[in-house]
């Protein structure tokens, strides 16, 4: 298997693993990021309070409401691009290149 097919591999696999976790209740995504995932930031986006986990091959954002103390959603994403609302609040590129070199 040549690099591009190991590299086409690699990103469906990464995908499946997303895509099944996107699938899971949000209870199930919370108690998943909670035990597996590393934290790495946080910020504030109008009322709420959103953290932002490394979880091996995506990243995954919970979305905590402030003004009820719930949590409204858990969004995933695999681009490096999303980090750029953290990255405006922190010097966080050193450690999303030790994540993902």
């Amino acid at each position: 298997m040549g690099a591009y097919e190991r590299t086409i591999t690699a990103n469906v696999e990464m995908e499946m693993r997303v895509k099944e976790f996107s699938q899971l209740p949000l209870t199930e995504q919370i108690k998943c990021v909670q035990d597996t995932g590393r934290y790495l930031h946080a910020r504030l986006k109008g009322w709420c309070h959103i953290s932002l986990y490394f979880m091996g091959s995506f990243y995954a954002e919970v979305w905590l409401l402030e003004h009820c103390g719930s949590i409204g959603m858990v969004r995933t994403f695999t681009s490096q691009e999303q980090l750029e609302p953290y990255l405006k609040t922190t010097a966080m590129e050193k450690l999303v290149q030790e994540l993902t070199h």
